[in-house]
């Protein structure tokens, strides 16, 4: 197995040479993280009364800093998030009254020694070389070994632990389950994205089938290598359910309550990775959500974007359909299934006939690939056609051409409509 560890061509940086050639995969990757942390910022700063936010960025898997392509050069994801720190000081404080300090700290690690000293050497050709040795830490180790200090690092600074992980890691065994329960467990505002090589998992236990003893933390024990061998075969849908089951361990075990995972494919490899952002929180879910609806083409989600569940799906089965793509056409779609199943979902969680819509949020999120404003678009019609109402917190009842809150409460009218298109 040691070596579906070790790094690609792509991912190595030596002292005498180029920076390895950046690929498609990997470009859009640091796009995704670079939008959603712009909205990060954007939303955590919200409040004009804050003037101190305190933040760490760990990246477990750092590499040399820098790509190239033809000549040009591209910053890897060290330099990503120093900029993303560096552009949202400046864009939180414009028409802001009272300025907004943010205090950041940067962990960067890697296991290759090489690529550490070569990201040294590019910090300190940076304007963010002062910082190095007082906010950017950096590290020569595996992220396991790493990450307990880390972790004592953060708390000491912050009570609550506000912090972004990127892990990276090239392969599947770079970030253990436990790794990502001490995360979650220890760091309640955490958030991380996870790139785990999920076909070169599936790819090497077609080939071999022994030496599952630290694949069994993902839920890779015998009974799944037997569904296995007998899926396979069908490469889209064996290898989509095989995925789902994977994913669904992953989530199950890493401690984080929501759990987004979404597909990207390396043409130079020709695998599909998962790209997975974790989190303990509704409304960082619904933020990721919307960048990858705004990334379209580059990422996909398996099985339906209304409702689904991860592990084995028989809804999967039914439709056949492996991949859901974040276009124009998909979230038509996608409203049509909301329109047709939300109802009943709602009624089913309601208590005394009352469901608090950050009730609906929490124990949905993990079951749909729809942003909030679509779930909320879909209620209003709801509302319309009388078969909800819409109470503000204080009980109050809201028009039903009010925009409904994550305050608000869902409530069953005391005689639905019989003329409804939903009844």
């Amino acid at each position: 197995m040691a070596e579906l560890m070790t790094k690609g061509q792509n991912f190595i940086w030596t002292l005498d040479g180029s920076p390895p050639r950046i690929e498609a995969h990997t470009e859009r990757k640091l796009e995704v993280i670079k939008q959603y942390l712009d909205l990060y910022f954007d939303t955590i700063t919200a409040n004009p009364r804050m003037d101190i936010l305190q933040i760490t960025f760990v990246d477990g898997f750092c590499g040399g800093g820098t790509y190239q392509r033809d000549g040009k050069l591209y910053y890897g994801s060290p330099f990503m998030l120093l900029n993303a720190v560096k552009d949202a000081r400046f864009r939180v404080n414009i028409d802001r009254k009272k300025p907004l300090e943010i205090k950041s700290q940067f962990f960067f690690s890697d296991l290759n020694k090489a690529h550490m000293e070569i990201l040294h050497g590019e910090i300190l050709k940076s304007e963010f070389a002062d910082d190095v040795g007082k906010s950017i830490i950096l590290q020569i180790g595996a992220f396991e070994e790493i990450l307990p200090n880390v972790i004592k690092n953060i708390t000491r600074r912050q009570r609550r632990g506000r912090s972004f992980f990127v892990l990276d890691q090239c392969g599947y065994l770079g970030v253990s389950i436990h790794c990502l329960q001490q995360i979650f467990k220890k760091l309640d505002k955490s958030e991380a994205i996870l790139t785990f090589s999920i076909d070169a998992l599936l790819n090497y236990l077609r080939s071999d089938g022994t030496g599952l003893d630290k694949l069994r933390q993902f839920g890779v024990n015998d009974e799944f290598v037997s569904a296995w061998n007998e899926l396979k075969d069908d490469d889209i849908f064996g290898r989509a359910t095989a995925q789902r089951m994977i994913m669904n361990d992953i989530h199950k075990n890493s401690g984080a309550t929501f759990f987004t995972p979404f597909m990207t494919r390396s043409n130079t490899d020709n695998r599909w990775m998962l790209l997975a952002h974790l989190s303990n929180h509704q409304a960082a879910r619904d933020k990721m959500l919307h960048v990858h609806w705004d990334q379209q083409n580059y990422f996909r989600h398996i099985g339906r974007g209304s409702f689904y569940v991860l592990g084995f799906d028989n809804k999967l089965i039914e439709s056949r359909d492996a991949l859901f793509s974040f276009h124009a056409e998909d979230e038509k779609i996608v409203k049509e299934e909301l329109e047709n199943e939300l109802l009943s979902i709602v009624i089913e969680n309601m208590t005394n006939n009352v469901l608090p819509v950050s009730h609906l949020l929490s124990n949905i999120g993990n079951l749909t690939a729809a942003k909030n404003e679509l779930l909320f678009s879909v209620l209003q019609e709801f509302a319309k056609e009388g078969e909800l109402e819409i109470q503000k917190k204080d009980g109050g009842r809201k028009r039903k051409s009010t925009m409904i809150k994550v305050t608000d409460n869902l409530t069953l009218p005391s005689q639905r409509s019989f003329f409804s298109k939903y009844s």
